[in-house]
């Protein structure tokens, strides 16, 4: 029987300890002081526990100027203890904590100033995350346990700093699926006035250790962040705007038990806006993702794919163009490329990366390698000298691609300089392609990258540079794409092709698709049913 109750500041953490499956939990409007906490709160697909209030904010209570020294003290402590400079160990100090719980909806709640993190899952199943609105917060939501799977969040937004027309840009972006690009991004701070290594230097990469008075370290954190759990995740229809990093997932399990996790993945139709570090980023072991339908605008990488051991990743129908360059005048972490690699790389299936639509002013990739990477029917343009891009720094596979190994070495010695070379026993592919790039394809073939025979030099016919609406970047002329089979991780294969298939992320006025991965298909959602007579209130 579902019962609906109505709670304020003063009453919500007796109400919330009353909570049983068909519950509605209305938070009426007002400021709750966290830590709000769901302990072993149980509710079912026929009756999940609701908990939502469109005038209710959850308050952490402290703006990113007072939390900012503190961030950097508690970094300096990590480093001093040699791990890595960052809070991300304090993830679970989180305004809204759910451990062990199942079937339960948040929906239509507002999160101000909650730092270090604004939401954080522990060993939880079948949740939705709904229409949450979160400003500020090292991490958004955060996920842990090995157990925890069956996630559902969309139509949430997050702007980590406020110092920037975030707010602006999520308007319209809601109201008419599109950026103002004539918003200059200059004003936003994380974007263009603080440097990468003021938020993730480090000695190795950077030779800078924290610097607790200049650094900004309480930025190192993510949307949706999370550590080894099992997976059948989705997100979508999500805006994530002036942040550092957007969906970030680690799997850390040994390697004989890592293929249980991080497995079915969904991120579709989402939003990136000014993402300072990586929009889509994947460590350690992956498998079974799909990525599909999101816009990139401004992101220094759109994707950080560095895993160890990975397979089935279809990336297909997105688009994004990079319009402005992030950071301060000398930081020498402002040109960005589209796809991040590892050094070493061990595929258990293909990786698929076809019909995306971009606009770059940097390379596809710079360096190192992704066995079975399948880049096939893409659509590039480059901003060129006008957008402070020579083709030298955005040679598609890095500013090294010219060099040759020395008399008497082999390909691999200059494995790590620029994107390999080594496609034929790596099974790499690159064909269908139409890339605007002075070098693609002939010159790239001629130093040794067997770009296939159906690649199409530019340029690409985009509606229009402006760059503000997804629309733009259809093609005013048609290009033939190349049909292929794309393996599933059942052994099974689909067809990609069709009457009149083109190149890019559009086919003609309409978005390309194909088929959703099975588990989406039958994902099991919450029913709630309706109030009956019964109800309490």
């Amino acid at each position: 029987m579902s019962y609906c109750l109505h709670t304020n500041p003063d009453r919500i953490y007796d109400d919330m300890q009353s909570l049983r499956p068909g519950a509605t939990l209305t938070l009426e409007g007002g400021r709750y002081a966290t830590p709000l906490v769901l302990s072993s709160v149980s509710g079912s697909q026929e009756h999940p526990v609701v908990i939502g209030g469109n005038g209710a904010v959850i308050d952490g209570g402290e703006p990113y100027e007072d939390y900012r020294e503190s961030a950097n003290r508690l970094s300096a402590v990590q480093e001093a203890n040699g791990r890595f400079p960052g809070i991300y160990y304090l993830a679970d100090n989180a305004a809204l904590v759910l451990r062990n719980c199942q079937w339960v909806v948040i929906e239509d709640l507002n999160f101000e100033g909650c730092w270090p993190t604004a939401i954080y899952l522990d060993n939880c199943q079948h949740i939705t995350l709904r229409r949450l609105h979160i400003r500020g917060s090292t991490i958004a939501i955060g996920t842990a346990g090995p157990y925890t799977r069956h996630l559902l969040i969309e139509e949430c937004d997050w702007i980590q700093d406020l110092q920037s027309h975030g707010e602006a840009d999520l308007a319209a972006i809601r109201k008419t699926g599109a950026v103002n690009a004539r918003l200059d991004p200059g004003d936003c701070r994380l974007w263009r006035k603080i440097s990468w290594a003021q938020v993730h230097g480090n000695i190795e990469d950077t030779e800078s250790r924290v610097d607790v008075e200049k650094d900004e370290r309480g930025f190192d954190g993510d949307f949706f962040r999370a550590w080894t759990i099992a997976g059948y995740v989705v997100l979508r229809n999500n805006v994530i705007l002036d942040a550092f990093n957007g969906i970030h997932f680690f799997n850390d399990a040994s390697d004989s038990t890592a293929e249980d996790f991080c497995r079915n993945i969904v991120i579709e139709n989402n939003w990136f806006v000014r993402i300072r570090d990586n929009a889509i980023e994947a460590e350690d072991y992956a498998w079974n993702w799909t990525v599909n339908g999101n816009r990139f605008v401004n992101c220094y990488m759109p994707f950080s794919l560095e895993m160890r051991r990975s397979g089935y990743f279809y990336i297909y129908g997105n688009l994004g163009w990079n319009q402005h360059r992030p950071g301060p005048d000398g930081d020498d972490r402002n040109f960005g490329q589209l796809f991040k690699f590892p050094k070493q790389h061990e595929a258990v299936g293909p990786h698929y990366a076809f019909n995306n639509s971009w606009m770059l002013r940097g390379p596809i990739s710079k360096r190192n390698r992704l066995s079975r990477f399948h880049h096939l029917n893409n659509a590039i343009g480059y901003y060129g000298t006008a957008g402070l891009s020579t083709p030298k720094d955005s040679a598609p596979f890095g500013a090294s691609w010219q060099n040759v190994p020395k008399p008497g070495q082999g390909e691999n010695s200059l494995e790590g300089r620029y994107f390999t070379k080594l496609w034929q026993e790596l099974d790499i592919r690159f064909d269908g392609d139409l890339i605007d790039h002075e070098y693609f394809p002939d010159l790239l073939r001629h130093a040794g990258y067997p770009i296939g025979v159906d690649a199409n030099p530019g340029p690409v016919p985009f509606r229009s540079t402006a760059f503000g609406k997804p629309e733009e970047l259809k093609l005013t002329v048609q290009v033939a794409a190349v049909p292929f089979q794309m393996q599933l991780p059942d052994g099974r294969e689909q067809s990609v092709a069709g009457a009149d298939y083109t190149v890019g992320a559009w086919q003609g006025e309409r978005p390309f698709t194909i088929e959703k991965p099975m588990f989406y298909e039958y994902w099991l959602y919450p029913r709630p049913c309706e109030k009956d007579d019964h109800a309490e209130s």
